[in-house]
C-alpha cells in the first residue's frame, strides 16, 4: 500500500522536470550519521520528494517566516533539491545555494539562479560568517549527534535579522485513545537503540524551540506544531489528512531504510515492521506524530 501511495503521489508533481544534459556528480559522502540509502535516486528521492510536497501542499507556502526579499538563502540538507527548487523560483532574484552530503538528482532541472555544494554536516561549515538572509534544515537535526551544539553555527551564517528555518519530527507516535500498541513498542525499541547509538536524538523536534530560546542568538523564537494522524478519521481535514497519509508512507520508509542498510543492527526486523503497520492503520486507533516548524530571526 504505501509503495502505492507513493507512486500515485509523485506522479501529480510537476515542479520538478526533467534536465536536458544530466550532472555529472561527485561519489556521496559516507562518514555523516544518515542510515538510509542515498537521497538522489531510487525509492528514497521519491519518498523525500513526497514528503516534500505533501509539507508544500499543507503550507500552501514556503515558509511561515516572513522573509520579503532574501538576497542569499541556503539550505542544509538538501536531499532531492525540492524545497531549494520552490525557494530559487520564490526568490528568482535571490541566490540559493543547496548543500548535502549527497549529490542532486541527476535528472533534477536546476534554476539559474540555484547552485550546489557537497559538503557533510559534521565537518566546520563552509562559508563564512552572516553570508545569508535564510538557513534552512528540514529533517536534518535528527541525524546529527548532540544537535543543541549546532544552533550557535547555524546562527552565524545568518545576517543580523535573517532567519533560520529549523523544522523536524517528534519520532514518537502517539495514541489519543489509550497506550501504543505491542507492535508500535517493539519497533521503536529497535529503532531508538540503534538511534541512540549513533549519538542522535530521534525526539529532536519536541526540543526544537527550547534550543533555539536557549542559544539567546534569535530575537524572536515562532514554533508551529502540525499533527500528522495516520488515520484520516482522527481529522476532518483535508490538509491534515493528506499529510498524515504521507508521513505514514515516509515514515514507513525510514523504517524499510534502516532494515536494508544496516540489517540487524538497525533493530528492526520483518515481522516487527508488519507488527508496526498492522497498527497504524487500524482504522480504532488515533495515532499521530507531531511535526514541528520553527522559524528565528536574528539578532
Amino acid at each position: 500500500m504505501f509503495k502505492t501511495i507513493g507512486r500515485r503521489l509523485l506522479s501529480s508533481q510537476s515542479t520538478l522536470a526533467l534536465r536536458k544534459k544530466p550532472l555529472q556528480p561527485p561519489e556521496p559522502i559516507d562518514e555523516a550519521p544518515y542510515p538510509l540509502p542515498t537521497s538522489s535516486r531510487g525509492v528514497e528521492r521519491r519518498r523525500l520528494d513526497d514528503m516534500h510536497y505533501g509539507i508544500a501542499r499543507y503550507l500552501k507556502r514556503l515558509t511561515y517566516a516572513p522573509l520579503e526579499n532574501p538576497s542569499r538563502i541556503l539550505e542544509l540538507g538538501s536531499g532531492t533539491g525540492a524545497w531549494s527548487v520552490e525557494a530559487a523560483e520564490t526568490y528568482p532574484s535571490a541566490e540559493v545555494v543547496a548543500t548535502d552530503m549527497s549529490p542532486l538528482p541527476e535528472t533534477l532541472k536546476i534554476p539559474s539562479n540555484l547552485t550546489f555544494k557537497q559538503m557533510n554536516f559534521l565537518d566546520p561549515f563552509a562559508f563564512r560568517p552572516g553570508q545569508f538572509d535564510v538557513v534552512h534544515m528540514r529533517f536534518v537535526m535528527i541525524h546529527l549527534p548532540n544537535p543543541k551544539n549546532y544552533i550557535h553555527s547555524l546562527a552565524s551564517l545568518l545576517r543580523p535579522g535573517g532567519w533560520l528555518l529549523l523544522e523536524d519530527v517528534n519520532h514518537t507516535l502517539l495514541d489519543a485513545k489509550r497506550p501504543v500498541g505491542p507492535g508500535v513498542q517493539a519497533l521503536y525499541r529497535g529503532y531508538y537503540e540503534y538511534m541512540h547509538k549513533q549519538g542522535v536524538d530521534p525526539g529532536v523536534g519536541a526540543s526544537l524551540k527550547n534550543m533555539l530560546q536557549t542559544a539567546k542568538q534569535f530575537s524572536e523564537v515562532n514554533e508551529a506544531v502540525v499533527p500528522c494522524y495516520m488515520n484520516p478519521k482522527s481529522t476532518e481535514d483535508p490538509a491534515l489528512q493528506d499529510l498524515g497519509e504521507i508521513l505514514k508512507y515516509s515514515i514507513d520508509g525510514v523504517y524499510v531504510g534502516i532494515m536494508d542498510k544496516v540489517g540487524p543492527a538497525g533493530g528492526i526486523t520483518p515481522e516487527i515492521l508488519r507488527g508496526w503497520r498492522r497498527e497504524v492503520n487500524d482504522p480504532e486507533r488515533d495515532l499521530r506524530i507531531d511535526m514541528h516548524l520553527t522559524w528565528s530571526r536574528k539578532m
